[in-house]
């Protein structure tokens, strides 16, 4: 029985050691890159931030949680398409349009320091399409809350 035990706190051990050495799996403290995606503003200003980490991980974040919450995880894959479609064919790093409204809408690329935002909202001031359909491909793969 005693093996058993000092076995379990090892394996413990060892898997805080890989977690260490890897880096954070949460989006504050995430040094790999990162989809963040969000909308917010109108009467109330409330916000709704979504995190794609790079690892595949999901998260959320409103102004009423004080946590992020973890959504899931999607296929490596399907992570490597949406970090190549932002990065190749959106531009996320050359891309200048910073246009919120009242209500708005945005996508950022992030690694480390480092970080690109395209916003908008301005109805005088339309966004470019590709980040338009960015956006709600994006949205689309996040899950739906449960009820």
């Amino acid at each position: 029985m005693f093996k058993i035990f000092i076995l379990g706190l090892l394996i413990l051990a060892a898997n805080g050691l890989c977690r260490a050495q890897t880096g954070s799996n949460y989006p504050l403290t995430y040094k790999n890159r990162q989809i963040v995606v969000g909308h917010g503003g109108g009467i109330t200003g409330a916000s709704t931030v979504y995190y794609w980490l790079e690892n595949g991980y999901l998260y959320v974040k409103s102004d009423n949680d004080s946590l992020y919450t973890r959504l899931g995880r999607k296929p490596a894959a399907t992570t490597r398409r949406f970090f190549n479609e932002l990065e190749k064919t959106c531009r996320i790093k050359t891309s200048r349009f910073n246009q919120p409204g009242n209500r708005y809408q945005f996508v950022s690329w992030k690694k480390n320091q480092q970080e690109f935002t395209v916003s908008w909202g301005d109805p005088q001031q339309p966004p470019p399409a590709r980040f338009v359909t960015f956006y709600q491909s994006f949205l689309a793969q996040m899950p739906k809350p449960k009820r």
